[in-house]
């Protein structure tokens, strides 16, 4: 009997679809103003801004997966999605000061997907290619 796999690639598209719920979930809720001291409703338009940002990396990810240049260079693919990555990261942390809540939510979500990306994902690849040394052995 086959052990069920799920690959990497299944794992990024669940945790844009968690991410994107995160941020709408604090993007439906009122908040205080930091100076008015009033309720606040948070723009829809806003929101949906803050969703597509943090799609940029995801929405590159698939499309890049889909393409031959995936398999020919892992490395380039790598370093070309590292700097959407941070692109994206820099645009988030920018809108840091006296952000609505559902911006917040877009800033925790980039600094989890920056630590998934860059430390998570290469421990993997690692693990992986260990692994199939010790196969072959």
């Amino acid at each position: 009997m086959q052990k069920p796999k799920i690959k990497p690639v299944y794992l990024l598209n669940v945790l844009w679809l968690l991410g994107l719920l995160h941020i709408g979930y604090y993007g439906s809720k009122p908040y205080p103003h930091y100076m008015l001291d009033q309720m606040m409703t948070p723009d829809i338009q806003a929101v949906f801004m803050a969703c597509g940002i943090f799609s940029i990396y995801f929405i590159a990810g698939n499309i890049l997966r889909l393409t031959p240049f995936w398999k020919a260079s892992r490395y380039w693919s790598y370093i070309c999605l590292s700097a959407i990555l941070v692109f994206q990261a820099f645009i988030a942390f920018m809108g840091a000061m006296h952000a609505p809540p559902y911006w917040g939510a877009l800033i925790m979500n980039c600094m989890f997907i920056l630590l998934a990306h860059f430390v998570l994902y290469p421990l993997y690849a690692i693990s992986k290619k260990f692994a199939q040394k010790k196969n072959t052995a």
